[in-house]
């Protein structure tokens, strides 16, 4: 049958499609929290140089924990946005 010459209508057919989008966080949120390199137990050191060592650790630590709070707050901002959409 030719549709050119048939009396009804062609039926419009709205198809919607969706695609995921990974958004990764930054990389330089990502790096790994290593424990600094502390040489007191190998020079016999003294309790100025555990404190040093101390700092040195709490450093990481720190710089760590702020990575972690960056990164909550991205993920946090992501899924408003995905959620508004």
């Amino acid at each position: 049958m030719l549709s050119g010459c048939s009396s009804t209508p062609p039926i419009a057919r709205t198809v919607v499609t969706k695609q995921t989008q990974y958004v990764l966080p930054p990389q330089s949120l990502m790096s790994q929290c290593l424990p600094a390199e502390c040489d007191f137990l190998q020079k016999n050191g003294a309790n100025a140089d555990l404190a040093d060592c101390l700092a040195q650790q709490l450093a990481v630590i720190d710089k760590c924990d702020t990575d972690w709070q960056t990164l909550e707050k991205w993920r946090t901002e992501k899924q408003h946005e995905q959620s508004i959409h």
